[in-house]
């Protein structure tokens, strides 16, 4: 029988509950409602939709209104966000990513992997950039760092002069490895300064083997500020050459700073400019292709739209990336992309010490399934899922390790479709659906190694926001304020890092079989001991 400790508000109570290797930890969670019936008619599941990615450079400067008009736009477009540098002007100091980086696309730092510019370098080593977004910004004090969103894989680079990017130096070195590591058929670069630009800076060859590192593996898109202008170009090889085969440049120093004219156009490889209009880039990253926008602010006429397939090879991709779990009206709901070189799929459920094979013995979810829901989870028990591709060789891998509490988020107030996903990586992106009537939220993190929980404010604007698991094992609460109170909570979501293991078409199987596969879960991770 478990002991439950009521407290104020009553949404909220505390449990406690162990983990492998002895690992405990207290769990805020919110209190149990019972399960909705499933609706009369059968509700339609969506796959998890192409992530959207987000933003500009040249950004924050108290003395302008301009980044309070980029960041409304961020307040209505769900995604992930990104800064091309130059974040805080015009030093970079604590005091200006406070007081003018913060109350502006501040609001959504949540959900914003950064890059560094110079004038953020202006303070020495550019201290405060790392401390205002933390492990969001990669290793403190080095500003490059990697990570996947849906099938792209994302690289931000350092540009500032005081980072040595020609051949053979630590960044570059570290960026043709992790490139090799990470062979994804779309990939995406961000820096500061732009290779190519017709700005007042013009050309700057700095990143010159930069660019060809990442056109030798087949990158797609790099995205450039510094210059306080718009300009999109053409596919080019690193000599400014036009390549079918080449990367396409956006320079977007348009995200509040004052705008500065063209000097001399680049053709022909400039394809569209703009130096009047502050506004956002947004690109939607399709599994194969991408489409672009550029996003003027209110009252802005000016707008770049187009889409485009990505030049990259890979080996076929196997499906499960992009795993992500959350509650739904008829059970736990899990969705993720899928690839082409599986031929079924199963769904592995660890709980109450029992695993179980989801759809059931002897049934597979078909190739082309992006979505699963068990009906059958039990209501408040800490339960875990791992989706398995398989292929004629056997299992092809296995995707993130996600659990939840079924039925743990309030029975009125609760965010809808609040759903966790980790992407191969140690970073959780928690997103959902306001309630209604929120004028803030409050994002509970809750190490399960001991160590104390964690709150992050959120406005009310809020869909989408990334923690930083650090490799532990971490739970989670979304919890709904309205006016100071707590009047909804979202299901407890927990991640669990380091079990992901997918490969890719040609390369040897993670796995032989699906038992060869949860013994690799469980030599790690012994889920029987998980209990209340």
């Amino acid at each position: 029988m478990r002991r439950l400790f009521v407290h104020r508000p009553p949404l909220v109570r505390s449990v406690r509950f162990g983990l492998a290797l002895g690992l405990a930890a207290p769990l805020i969670m919110p209190a149990a409602a019972p399960r909705a019936a499933p609706p009369a008619e059968a509700e339609v599941v969506q796959a998890a939709a192409d992530p959207v990615f987000v933003g500009a450079g040249d950004i924050a400067y108290c003395g302008l209104d301009s980044d309070e008009a980029t960041a409304a736009l961020l307040d209505g477009i769900e995604g992930t966000v990104f800064t091309a540098g130059d974040n805080a002007y015009l030093l970079g100091t604590a005091a200006e990513f406070a007081d003018c980086y913060g109350p502006t696309w501040g609001r959504h730092k949540a959900r914003t992997r950064p890059t560094p510019g110079n004038h953020d370098y202006y303070t020495t080593g550019a201290v405060p950039y790392y401390a205002y977004f933390g492990s969001h910004a990669g290793p403190s004090g080095r500003g490059y760092y990697s990570y996947d969103l849906g099938a792209w894989h994302i690289v931000s680079l350092n540009s500032d002069v005081n980072v040595p990017a020609q051949a053979g130096s630590a960044q570059e070195q570290w960026l043709r490895a992790d490139l090799a590591a990470n062979r994804t058929q779309c990939t995406l670069a961000i820096w500061h300064h732009p290779v190519f630009n017709s700005g007042q800076y013009g050309n700057n060859p700095r990143m010159r083997d930069i660019w060809q590192a990442l056109y030798e593996s087949g990158a797609d898109v790099v995205i450039n500020g510094h210059e306080h202008s718009y300009e999109q170009f053409h596919r080019v090889n690193a000599d400014g050459v036009l390549d079918a085969n080449g990367i396409r440049e956006f320079v977007v120093g348009t995200g509040g700073i004052t705008l500065r004219q063209f000097m001399s156009v680049q053709p022909p490889i400039s394809a569209v400019r703009n130096d009047d209009t502050h506004g956002v880039l947004k690109l939607t990253l399709h599994p194969t292709s991408y489409d672009w926008e550029f996003v003027p602010i209110a009252g802005g006429t000016f707008t770049d739209v187009g889409s485009r397939p990505c030049v990259g090879s890979a080996p076929a991709p196997v499906g499960g990336r992009g795993f992500a779990i959350g509650g739904s009206p008829g059970g736990e709901e899990m969705v993720w992309t899928t690839g082409s070189a599986q031929t079924a799929y199963a769904v592995a459920r660890f709980a109450g010490g029992t695993t179980t094979i989801l759809p059931g013995p002897g049934s597979f979810l078909p190739s082309t399934a992006t979505d699963y829901t068990d009906t059958t989870a039990a209501a408040d028990q800490f339960t875990c899922y791992i989706l398995l591709p398989l292929g004629g060789a056997g299992v092809l891998g296995r995707s993130d390790l996600l659990c939840a509490i079924p039925d743990s988020g309030s029975s009125a107030g609760a965010p809808a479709n609040a759903r966790m996903q980790l992407d191969q990586s140690s970073m959780a992106t928690l997103t959902w659906s306001p309630p209604g009537g929120q004028t803030a939220y409050v994002l509970w993190s809750i190490p399960l190694d001991g160590t104390p929980p964690g709150a992050v404010p959120l406005p009310a604007v809020a869909t989408r926001a990334m923690h930083d698991t650090a490799g532990k094992p971490t739970c989670y609460v979304l919890l709904v304020m309205t006016g100071g109170s707590v009047t909804g909570s979202s299901e407890v979501l927990c991640a669990l890092p380091g079990q992901s293991a997918l490969v890719t078409a040609g390369s040897p199987v993670a796995t032989s079989t699906v038992g060869d596969a949860l013994d690799a879960v469980n030599d790690t991770l012994d889920l029987a001991t998980i209990r209340p």
